[in-house]
């Protein structure tokens, strides 16, 4: 099968990852996996372990990129002049709503809400961008073949009936041996939704005073020195994976997420998750049943309790990486064969 991708921009070294990035970057190496001719179209180069053949659009125009309204409202317009019909599918990830000169048949992927970022937006300046996405999402989703949504939230949203969430790499990411002390990680921003200094704050006040000894490592683009924190950056895959399975317990108050990839990845790595309730963390934890769901009031009495109960951390490790075998690459990958198989029925009927 001849596939096509498209998502402007893709993992790139000592920058923070986006999570729709990863998951189609991973989707296309393992789509690649099985010999299916695979090109990933976008406007950044691809990361050195793509299995993959890119497509680097518009190289003259990066700004594009860097522009957030041109990749709003004049990228979408752009993609009516690329050349797509060698393929047999094209499979889109976003920016995509003035695409209208479609030759092919499409398949679109919601990855969360526009509606639930604004609602959760802590800038008026992002709040208003995402209000003004959400509807250019629903025209998205009405021009394509088939469109798909990642995790229930986003399917309720805009009434999609396919979901198909993204996936985990079940060697990569894998129970290993625990750090010595108590460790809780973190992967996400400082400010906004991720909430980064809201952990560090309840480790601080509420952890500290009674696991003296604990430690809470930080992927994040900032964090104040601490003595019992440590602060990693945007790590490599290889070093994220040693850090979510050496971790005590992931903790990630994020107000929003789509689908939530660490999520899965903690559970994959055997390591016990406290959160805040949302879309992604609903989904993949089940609402509780494969990880602590905490308000903000108990968040640091969750992270205590959890660090000091290690039957209750084995039981939810041990159903964790259960949980995570349910989305391997391979699966999903299949899954997405068979929609794009569907999609140029569709087309040609």
């Amino acid at each position: 099968m001849r596939i096509a991708l498209f998502h402007t921009t893709l993992p790139q070294p000592g920058r923070k990852p986006v999570g729709v990035e990863v998951a189609v970057h991973r989707l296309a190496s393992e789509l690649a996996k099985n010999e299916d001719d695979v090109t990933v179209f976008g406007l950044s180069l691809p990361p050195d372990d793509a299995l993959y053949q890119h497509k680097r659009l518009f190289g003259g125009m990066q700004w594009l990129q860097r522009n957030r309204l041109a990749r709003w409202l004049i990228l979408p317009l752009l993609l009516n002049f690329v050349d797509f019909k060698r393929f047999d599918v094209l499979h889109l990830h976003g920016d995509d709503w003035f695409y209208f000169r479609r030759t092919l048949p499409t398949v679109r992927t919601l990855h969360g809400s526009a509606l639930r970022e604004a609602q959760s937006a802590t800038s008026p300046k992002r709040k208003l961008g995402q209000y003004v996405i959400y509807p250019l999402e629903h025209l998205a989703a009405k021009l394509a073949t088939i469109a798909l949504a990642v995790g229930r939230d986003a399917a309720g949203i805009y009434k999609v009936g396919r979901i198909v969430d993204i996936g985990v790499d079940l060697q990569l990411f894998r129970p290993g041996n625990k750090a010595a002390k108590p460790r809780i990680f973190f992967v996400g921003g400082w400010e906004g939704r991720k909430r980064g200094k809201f952990l560090f704050e309840a480790f601080v006040e509420h952890v500290l005073p009674v696991v003296p000894n604990a430690e809470l490592y930080m992927a994040s683009e900032f964090c104040p020195t601490h003595p019992n924190v440590v602060y990693m950056g945007f790590p490599s895959d290889d070093t994220l994976a040693e850090l979510m399975r050496e971790a005590w317990v992931f903790a990630l108050p994020s107000t929003y997420e789509g689908f939530g990839i660490p999520y899965l990845e903690a559970l994959a790595s055997g390591t016990a998750i406290v959160s805040s309730p949302n879309g992604g963390a609903n989904h993949l934890l089940a609402d509780g049943k494969y990880g602590i769901l905490a308000t903000d009031k108990a968040f640091g009495e969750h992270l205590v309790k959890l660090l000091k109960d290690p039957d209750r951390r084995k039981a939810l490790e041990g159903i964790g990486r259960a949980r995570a075998e349910e989305f391997s690459w391979a699966a999903i990958a299949a899954r997405h064969r068979e929609i794009y198989a569907e999609a140029m029925s569709l087309r040609r009927s």
